[in-house]
């Protein structure tokens, strides 16, 4: 069953982005996509209702929902006027989370969320249109880079997510290509003009989240934070001063975070 609950009490960003969202992911942890858009959420100090579903739930009644029913040309709002935890999938035409309902409008995927809301906030996503072209590059560089661990540490099939029992390509990832997005990514923060801590100097980005939590999840699946400071100190950096920013930390420090 769901794990629900609500975060925080609704403010000014909530005002900003109309209303209180609902957050629809798996309980994954403190890991995944889901989760960058926690840490967004707990750092601009929006409060949500936390809507968690269990990877043998989500797998055992959701996808069997979704696979066993054909989409149709309804409104994303229509069907989610009539719908239980058992058919939430349908909201996403492809059954993947996250998505929010935000006062009964769907929106999903997880980048043009990040993007989406920073517009509504006015801030996260760089003030010039030189700013926001290079919050997209890092951006873009690291969903490349978790589509790669994703598509390695995981298998997905018509029941859903699953551990990738063959080992072989995740090693390979961990060997090759994420040492090659690393690199990717330091270099651009090396050589970009806006120094650090941040994507853009002292301004925390959406895509600073974006990145923090890629780092976060490999660590968690075999550790490369050992390695980070030496090898890339840019992104080292950053990673630390996302964890010390003030409602980012207090999170950390609370029950709601766990690995």
């Amino acid at each position: 069953m769901p794990k629900i609950t609500d975060i925080g009490t609704a403010g000014a960003a909530n005002a900003a982005i109309g209303g209180v969202p609902t957050l629809y992911y798996f309980d994954f942890a403190s890991k995944g996509r889901g989760e960058v858009l926690r840490l967004f959420f707990e750092d601009s100090g929006i409060a949500f209702k936390d809507h968690r579903w269990s990877s043998p739930f989500y797998k055992d009644k959701i996808m069997k929902v979704y696979n066993r029913r054909p989409s149709d040309l309804r409104s994303f709002e229509e069907r989610n006027k009539e719908m239980d935890d058992a058919k939430r999938a349908n909201v996403n035409p492809v059954g993947s989370l996250p998505y929010l309902d935000l006062n009964g409008k769907i929106l999903t995927q997880s980048y043009p969320l990040l993007r989406y809301l920073s517009g509504k906030l006015g801030k996260y996503d760089g003030k010039t249109a030189e700013e926001k072209y290079f919050v997209d590059i890092i951006c873009d560089l690291v969903i490349d880079w978790r589509t790669k661990f994703v598509d390695t540490a995981f298998v997905t099939d018509k029941n859903g997510l699953n551990q990738n029992e063959d080992g072989h390509p995740f090693q390979n990832h961990k060997t090759f290509s994420m040492l090659k997005f690393i690199k990717g990514v330091e270099g651009q923060l090396a050589a970009s003009p806006y120094g650090g801590p941040f994507v853009l100097g002292e301004t925390c980005t959406y895509a600073d989240f974006v990145l923090f939590q890629q780092v976060h999840d490999e660590n968690a699946f075999g550790g490369i934070h050992d390695t980070l400071a030496e090898s890339a100190p840019r992104i080292s950096a950053l990673y630390k001063a996302v964890a010390a920013r003030p409602n980012v930390a207090a999170y950390f420090a609370s029950a709601r975070y766990y690995d």
